[in-house]
């Protein structure tokens, strides 16, 4: 089951370190008893592959070994065959009512002490109505995260389209203006399953709510200090 959640759930996965024989993904937890994120690693660098597993964020390591005779506790194995996976740390992902990109999903999955769970972000795009945000938004990750949207094509992932088209997506710092950070997109950009990822401003949707006023895109795209996503998940992939 541990393989199984590796291979079925590509985005998930987060290589660890410089070399490419161990990677990680976290996995929620809601069973009633045992509520929680674990972290479940893969070492493939030997013939045959082990993995490990412990609690969010640095609980007792569980060897889980094909071959092993120990008994793995109630918690680990109930997060291996119930948890649900998080998307690795960093993806962005679009919310797609229609044909184009309504909103951003930023999931976090690396704990700091600004963010000792694993959380998003939902990011609409300035001036869209509200009924077109995503009907999650405000909700907490824990519990909500489905990757049901994501097969039905509601919710995609747009690592790769960034990472192909660089001096178009940019990252800015705006946290003195609306409380955090926001992307924007140059250039409409044309996702080969159909979608499109439009030109504009895309805002956490707090800052929308309290009707603070977004700089001009204009104006973002001038800041010298903004971050070119490309280059990012062009490494990620």
């Amino acid at each position: 089951m541990c393989r199984e959640l590796f291979v079925a759930y590509p985005l998930a996965v987060q290589p660890v370190g410089p070399g490419e024989t161990l990677c990680s993904m976290v996995l929620m937890l809601q069973d009633g008893v045992h509520d929680g994120f674990f972290i479940l690693s893969h070492d493939f660098s030997q013939d045959m592959s082990t993995f490990w597993i412990w609690s969010w964020p640095g609980g007792s390591v569980v060897d889980i070994e094909a071959n092993g005779t120990a008994d793995i506790p109630a918690a680990a194995a109930s997060a291996v065959m119930h948890g649900v996976p998080i998307p690795r740390d960093g993806s962005l992902f679009g919310w797609t009512p229609g044909g184009a990109i309504a909103a951003l999903v930023v999931v976090y999955a690396e704990y700091t002490p600004t963010n000792p769970e694993p959380s998003w972000a939902v990011m609409p795009l300035a001036g869209i109505p509200k009924a077109q945000w995503p009907p999650f938004t405000g909700d907490p990750l824990f519990g909500h995260w489905s990757w049901e949207p994501g097969r039905a094509g509601t919710i995609i992932s747009i690592d790769d389209l960034i990472a192909g088209n660089p001096d178009t997506v940019f990252w800015v710092d705006t946290k003195a203006i609306l409380g955090s950070d926001c992307c924007v997109v140059s250039h409409d950009l044309a996702d080969p399953r159909g979608y499109k990822l439009r030109r504009g401003r895309y805002v956490y949707y707090q800052a929308l709510e309290a009707s603070k006023p977004v700089p001009p895109l204009n104006a973002l795209l001038a800041d010298p200090d903004k971050v070119d996503l490309a280059p990012r998940f062009e490494r990620s992939r």
